[in-house]
């Protein structure tokens, strides 16, 4: 099975990125794509097995007995996108700024490149090229060398682009090229129709994070997105690590999963570390107190009452995730 899931140039135009280019990329949902490179391969034996396995009505892969759902979720762990907010609207064909920059010009990879050389000064009509060319060759590849502009009108307004649900895009376009390879295997055509469009990467880390295919990563740090870094676990969940992310919860979210909060635990914990260190002292003066057996009366009820204290506050900062959970937003 063929794809087109190859970012040759993405990855040769990421090693020339000045800090100001980085600088304002990191400000967009694709600031994900400047860490791709192009030093990992997508097989096509295993996506010929997952095309023909692919069950249309249910969005899903049959395995066995049953069909192992694949989810926007799945994209948004595997790509760092969000999957809550607007869709963009495909607008194929419609002028704008950003097709403006080619003068007429056919939008071609070939020609992407070319016009990022030209506008390397001109941040925002280079950053707007750069997605254009994430588009082209990673989140919405075609076979044929094809530009996919479908969004192209959406880049002309990049402090819009976080309002928008770019992970549930690039999922509905690769399902729907999933659902037409299908259709072409069953139906037994020609090879060179067998083609698969849209971030074949995708698939090949839905394959590994729920098939367990392969061994264990060496790399003690977990990355996210895992397009980055690909796990293989049994189990599809969200680490430590990804929870601190603030897509990565929203998604969970979205899908109706529970989770916690670990952003607002570690920050509450931060918030009362002077408060822990002071209770300490206070515990440490009034057991030596104590230890000195001081008789007086005035000392006595300073320890008395520092004690209470001590006592007191050292049961009000004890956190635990599930009052997090339960009470974490009034607190």
């Amino acid at each position: 099975m063929r794809h087109s899931c190859i970012p040759v140039n993405l990855s040769s135009i990421n090693e020339k990125l000045t800090k100001t280019q980085q600088a304002h990329i990191e400000c967009t949902p694709f600031k994900w794509a400047m860490d791709i490179s192009n030093n990992f391969s997508i097989s096509g034996g295993l996506l010929w097995e997952l095309v023909s396995r692919w069950d249309v009505r249910s969005r899903g892969f049959r395995v066995r007995d049953r069909i192992v759902p694949f989810t926007p979720v799945d994209v948004s762990f595997a790509l760092g996108l969000s999957i809550v907010g607007k869709s963009l609207v495909v607008e194929e064909d419609q002028q704008c700024e950003t097709l403006d920059l080619f003068k007429g010009a056919d939008i071609t990879i070939n020609n992407i490149r070319k016009k990022l050389r030209y506008h390397k000064k001109k941040i925002v009509n280079f950053v707007r090229l750069y997605i254009l060319l994430a588009f082209a060759e990673f989140y919405f590849p075609k076979t044929g060398n094809k530009v996919f502009t479908g969004f192209v009108k959406q880049l002309d307004d990049l402090d819009s682009l976080d309002a928008h649900s770019q992970g549930i895009d690039v999922y509905n376009f690769v399902v729907s090229s999933l659902c037409e390879s299908s259709v072409v295997l069953k139906e037994g055509k020609n090879k060179a129709q067998r083609h698969l469009n849209g971030c074949a990467a995708i698939l090949q880390i839905w394959a590994f994070n729920h098939l367990s295919l392969g061994k264990a990563p060496t790399v003690s740090r977990f990355s996210f997105p895992r397009v980055l870094n690909w796990p293989i676990i049994d189990r599809v969940v969200a680490t430590e690590e990804e929870l601190k992310y603030d897509i990565v919860n929203a998604a969970l979210f979205e899908q109706g999963q529970r989770f916690v909060d670990i952003i607002n635990y570690h920050r509450l914990v931060a918030e009362n570390k002077d408060f822990k260190e002071r209770i300490a002292v206070l515990e440490y003066e009034v057991r030596m107190m104590k230890e000195a057996r001081v008789n007086t009366l005035f000392e006595e009820e300073v320890v008395q009452d520092e004690g209470e204290f001590a006592t007191q506050s050292a049961a009000e900062i004890k956190i635990s995730p599930l009052e997090i959970l339960t009470n974490g937003h009034d607190q």
